[in-house]
């Protein structure tokens, strides 16, 4: 997804070693060793009288599961969807592969290598022009519904005041692993900040570091952000955006994904976002996690 829009091939145990052989393997020969995965265009979902939309596990807070249900903006935008066709909606929910690439192949392209099974939408793509160059004849990227960007969330009862990273320089700041925030932490300032991070495995890990009092910090998307404190009403968390010289990217548009013959899907979904956007539905959505709705940016 972009969940990560740049992730490390850096791979230092054995247990990672065998994933990276395993990821070659697939990349290598999968596509002599398995079919695509059917296409469905609209016709044929009408007639199914259902469609599978893909979300991502463990995503807060777009998708997640939580007492036995799937919640979050995504998974409440897939149900606004499958409603706007008159279908039943079905989930299939993932963990982020090793890059987008990755996802779209598995999720749309050619489905997972046993049972093959794709969706016939994504969610939460990046709308990137250099993605839909080599996803060309693969999957098609279309109806960017929101605008995606790095933030900083802060303590303001520690920290009074973010004008730039300077600040911490002496203070830690708690980030998920392997994610746009960690690369530009790691790299800033000519590594000036390396002894400050502190780094979670999961981007809830880091922000039970934030939460419990360890770190003041919490480095990640506006809507993650928005998203903790929004959960933490007693908290005075504040949220700013100081400048992020050097950052890969600060900002981004998320859009959606169809298979190459389905584009017919892909234009009925767009027009049901349409929609929920001019009736005030899709902001509803957002706002339900805390979080504001962001239009997507044009550049």
């Amino acid at each position: 997804m972009w969940r990560r829009v740049l992730k490390t091939i850096d791979r230092r145990s054995a247990v990672a070693t065998v994933t990276a052989v395993a990821s070659l393997f697939c990349t290598l020969f999968w596509p002599a060793l398995a079919p695509e995965a059917d296409a469905r265009p609209q016709e044929e979902v009408e007639r199914s009288g259902y469609m599978t939309i893909f979300v991502y596990k463990n995503f807060q807070p777009y998708s997640w599961e939580e007492d036995g249900e799937v919640v979050g903006i995504d998974a409440d935008i897939a149900r606004a969807i499958a409603d706007g066709l008159g279908v039943e909606l079905r989930l299939l929910v993932r963990e982020a592969d090793e890059n987008v690439d990755d996802d779209l192949r598995v999720n749309i392209w050619k489905g997972d290598l046993i049972h093959r099974q794709a969706a016939d939408v994504m969610l939460h793509v990046p709308y990137d022009r250099e993605l839909e160059i080599r996803a060309e004849s693969l999957a098609v990227l279309f109806n960017p519904y929101f605008g995606e960007e790095i933030a900083l969330a802060y303590d303001g009862d520690v920290i009074p005041t973010v004008e730039t990273f300077a600040r911490f320089v002496s203070k830690p700041i708690a980030v998920e692993l392997d994610t746009v925030s960690d690369f530009f932490l790691s790299g800033a300032f000519r590594g000036q900040l390396h002894q400050s991070i502190r780094r979670g495995r999961t981007f809830m890990d880091a922000v039970r570091l934030f939460e419990e009092g360890t770190v003041p910090a919490l480095m990640a998307t506006k809507a993650q952000l928005q998203w903790v404190a929004f959960r933490n009403p007693d908290r005075n968390i504040r949220i700013a955006k100081p400048p992020m010289p050097g950052i890969v990217r600060d900002r981004w548009p998320i859009g959606m994904a169809v298979k190459e013959d389905s584009r017919d899907l892909g234009y009925a979904v767009g027009d049901v976002i349409t929609s929920l956007k001019e009736n005030g539905k899709l902001q509803a959505i957002f706002a339900r996690y805390g979080v504001d709705y962001q239009e997507p940016p044009l550049d």
